[in-house]
């Protein structure tokens, strides 16, 4: 028992020196309860990888675009006030339900984990600074459409200070571009549900997903719709921006969800290729 991988002892039948070396005991002597235990302990390890590579996406994509903006003298894309929002309502709740996500279906047609793998592997490495980088991408690109539009053209910092009420104009592109992160940022945790099945592989199996999502959309809408919250605390303008402003934060979910599935297919070969080397050891 001391020497194996994981000593297992009957809680039963068992004696009490057996169950005192044993790291497992089966209270039932069911053997079948060893499975079970397997299964939820893979679904336990899962959950955790995809709350870490999910979190750790959506930083780096925002590292990404305060780096752009600086490198590129462009004006940050969301006010002081407003930046602990998306952490705080839009990637906290999603990454806690992701934790919680149900077992998939083949975790146990997986190969067993080595015991000095870390919970981060190299591919989920990978997959975070591409899913990041799409993120970044997609934010971006409204982002500085957003500044033309209403910034007349505009897209540089020096150049948007020298305008009649830059700050009200300045505020509507980062209104639409805080709506964009915020959507992109939902559909990105319905993405990080799994490596490598697609989005719509049992996309309503997770409940505590859906209240996750239905919190961060009510805050959403709180904080660039509420009165004096929303442009004065926040400076943030969602009904400024019109109709117009919305259909183009729509753009940042749309990429971000195209990208972000046509990543996957990268990312399930490099899984394969991963459990081919686990076979081969």
């Amino acid at each position: 028992l001391n020497q194996a991988n994981i000593g297992v002892a009957m809680g039963i039948q068992g004696t009490e020196v057996a169950k005192g070396a044993s790291d497992m005991i089966l209270t039932d002597d069911n053997f079948c309860s060893i499975v079970a235990a397997v299964e939820k302990g893979r679904t336990i390890y899962a959950g955790i990888q995809k709350f870490v590579a999910f979190i750790m996406s959506v930083h780096i994509a925002e590292v990404m675009q305060i780096f752009v903006c600086i490198v590129t003298e462009h004006p940050g894309d969301a006010h002081a006030a407003a930046d602990p929002l998306p952490i705080l309502v839009t990637d906290l709740p999603p990454s806690i339900a992701l934790g919680m996500e149900p077992g998939e279906k083949t975790i146990l047609q997986e190969r067993p984990r080595p015991k000095e793998e870390p919970v981060v592997l190299n591919w989920m490495w990978v997959s975070m600074v591409i899913n990041g980088a799409i993120l970044s991408l997609v934010i971006i690109i409204v982002y500085v459409v957003a500044l033309a539009i209403y910034c007349d053209g505009m897209i540089f910092q020096s150049d948007i200070n020298e305008l009649d009420d830059y700050q009200n104009k300045l505020m509507d592109a980062r209104t639409v571009a805080f709506i964009s992160l915020v959507w992109a940022e939902n559909v990105r945790s319905y993405t990080s549900r799994s490596f490598n099945n697609p989005i719509w592989h049992d996309v309503l199996g997770n409940v505590n997903m859906q209240k996750a999502i239905i919190l961060a959309q009510l805050c959403l809408y709180v904080a660039v719709l509420v009165p004096f919250f929303s442009d004065r605390i926040l400076q943030l303008r969602g009904l400024a921006v019109g109709i117009g402003g919305w259909l183009l934060a729509l753009v940042g979910p749309v990429g971000c969800l195209a990208l972000c599935e046509v990543a996957k297919l990268f990312t399930g070969w490099q899984m394969a290729r991963y459990q081919a080397e686990l076979a081969a050891r």
